[in-house]
């Protein structure tokens, strides 16, 4: 209960000071695909409304900011309309619309560039990874193998290595089985599909398939390091794998064990968990776990712009855990750093040129900020509640580098601009 005679006895986060407060955020309603011009009135800009609904909201999943400074972002909701196109300095939006092999639009989860400024997508439809050419305004399918040696679903956060090839996550099969203690039917791992990670060729369309080693039902994300190596995450395990650069030899790292003693739960609660590791939800895998989930896709960007090229460790979040990982990329070491919020969601995390870590969070409507160096973290408030941001990227071009953070939650496209001591001054 809100509003006069509540009981709640929450304590109000402290107003921001600071560095904190010399910020610029400017926030770009992005309309419904198939509903031009359309927009919603409850969008989280009047705070005393609450969180929007989603079901009106959500059309914006993620994007990537080109070398031109377009924003391209993907649909996975709204009809018709498969990727798009902000200009920032008009506001203006351009709708895309792939068709999928059966002729009926694509549904896009991720997106990104590579580095001639082509678009790389997932094609929820047909499993596989397509592209579309800004200059031609064309879409290319590449369909996969029919002999059915790469399985369906490729894509779903992708990486671009230095040699233009793109990699996707791809999830591991389940067979049924039946528990008979606790009267359950169930999926397990198949080890005969047991997931991993695919490369892409462009030039040839051919497809590459490199297996985990330990067959998991539930893969995420990928990313590839400074040097190559394809990382991806599988969050129902705490396992993250990767994919040697040199060799192909997969190779993978299993978490430490979180504080159980955090998330109140039974032995049964424990043995019930082990049953579903197929039901890859928003909190995937029981909330004891850390869940491994997004990581950096890629650092091309970033090593362009860089004065200093040496970027050696590679990052992703642990969601359920509210921390995100480094993981030294010659060493294999892996380091937890915690938000300084408890249950704060860390969703997606990208690196700038000054090696900076960005983090969005689907829980707290704020933008973060981790120094490597000194270890400290810098938090910045976003004017819009319910934003449920699940994607994060910078556009390094300029300096200070600008952020861009997707709302999902709200179907807007975030531009966070930082004041240099000098132009505050310069406004006084």
């Amino acid at each position: 209960m809100r509003g006069p005679g509540s009981t709640l006895t929450h304590k109000p986060l402290p107003r921001m000071t600071g560095d904190a407060t010399q910020i610029v955020v400017t926030e770009y309603d992005i309309s419904p695909g198939h509903l031009p011009g359309y927009l919603v009135v409850a969008n989280g800009s009047d705070w005393s409304l609450g969180t929007p609904s989603h079901h009106e909201s959500r059309a914006v999943h993620d994007h990537v900011v080109d070398l031109q400074g377009y924003v391209w972002f993907s649909d996975n909701v709204t009809p018709k309309r498969s990727i798009g196109k902000l200009d920032p300095r008009t506001g203006r939006v351009t709708d895309y619309t792939h068709l999928s092999e059966k002729g009926v639009p694509v549904d896009v989860h991720d997106i990104n560039v590579d580095q001639v400024g082509n678009i790389w997508f997932n094609n929820g439809k047909d499993g596989s990874v397509d592209k579309f050419n800004p200059k031609t305004e064309t879409f290319q399918h590449f369909p996969l193998p029919a002999d059915g040696s790469v399985p369906r679903g490729v894509g779903c956060l992708m990486g671009i290595d230095s040699k233009g090839n793109v990699w996707g996550r791809v999830g591991g099969r389940g067979v049924q089985d039946f528990d008979p203690k606790l009267g359950i039917k169930y999926y397990k791992s198949d080890p005969a599909q047991p997931g991993g990670a695919v490369k892409l060729d462009p030039k040839t369309g051919e497809y590459t398939y490199y297996r985990a080693r330990t067959p998991a039902m539930s893969h995420y994300s990928i990313g590839i390091d400074a040097a190559d190596n394809a990382w991806f995450t599988r969050p129902d395990i705490d396992q993250i794998g990767v994919v040697d650069s040199r060799t192909g030899d997969v190779r993978e790292i299993s978490l430490s064990a979180r504080d159980q003693d955090t998330v109140l739960h039974t032995e049964l609660d424990a043995e019930l968990a082990s049953k579903f590791e197929p039901h890859r939800a928003a909190a995937t895998g029981p909330p004891w776990q850390k869940g491994p989930r997004r990581q950096v896709q890629s650092y091309w960007t970033a090593l362009k712009f860089a004065a200093d090229k040496n970027f050696d460790a590679h990052w992703f979040t642990l969601s359920k855990a509210s921390k995100i990982a480094k993981v030294d990329i010659r060493t294999r070491k892996v380091t937890e750093y915690p938000l300084p919020y408890p249950y704060s969601f860390p969703y997606q995390v990208t690196v700038d040129k000054n090696r900076m870590v960005w983090v969005s969070a689907m829980n707290t409507d704020r933008l973060f900020m981790f120094n490597p160096v000194t270890e400290q973290w810098s938090d910045y408030a976003l004017p819009t509640r319910g934003t449920d941001s699940r994607c994060v990227d910078v556009d390094n071009s300029t300096s200070p580098p600008t952020v861009w953070l997707s709302y999902w939650g709200t179907s807007q496209l975030a531009r966070v601009q930082f004041r240099t001591a000098a132009a505050y001054r310069a406004s006084r």
